[in-house]
C-alpha cells in the first residue's frame, strides 16, 4: 500500500479532498461541484500529487447514486483494474463511516467525514 492517501467526496454543493502521507496531513481542499470542473482537472490534481511525491497515490471516492464519476476522469481506473499508472482508485458508498484521525491541517473546516473514509479504506 502507498504511503500517501487520498479521499475525494463529491455532492451537489461541492468537492472536499484530503490527502494525507505517512507523516499526516498533505494536502485539504474545498473546491466547488465536480460537475462544474473540467473533465480531468480532479484526476490531473491528483496525479501532480503522486509525481510531486514520486509514488502512487491509493485514492478512495466517496460518492452517492447523483455523483458522476465519468466527468473525473478516473472512470478508467474503476473499469480496468482499478488502477492507473499513478493512481490505485476505489469506490465506496458515501454512506460509510469510520474512527477518527490523528495531526491535521486546519483553516478549511471539518474534514472528519473525509478522515473516517480514509482510515476504512486503509483497513
Amino acid at each position: 500500500m502507498s504511503s500517501i492517501r487520498a479521499t475525494v467526496t463529491a455532492s451537489e454543493a461541492e468537492t472536499r479532498i484530503l490527502i494525507q502521507a505517512s507523516s499526516g496531513d498533505v494536502l485539504i481542499a474545498r473546491l466547488g461541484p465536480l460537475e462544474n470542473a473540467q473533465r480531468y482537472a480532479l484526476r490531473s490534481l491528483l496525479e501532480a500529487i503522486a509525481l510531486w511525491e514520486q509514488q502512487r497515490v491509493d485514492v478512495v471516492l466517496f460518492a452517492d447514486d447523483r455523483s458522476d464519476w465519468q466527468r473525473a476522469g478516473l472512470l478508467e481506473a474503476l473499469d480496468v483494474a482499478r488502477e492507473l499508472a499513478l493512481l490505485r482508485v476505489q469506490l465506496v458508498p458515501a454512506e460509510v463511516r469510520q474512527r477518527r484521525q490523528a495531526k491535521r491541517l486546519s483553516g478549511l473546516g471539518s474534514f472528519v467525514h473525509e478522515r473516517h473514509r480514509l482510515r476504512l479504506a486503509a483497513e
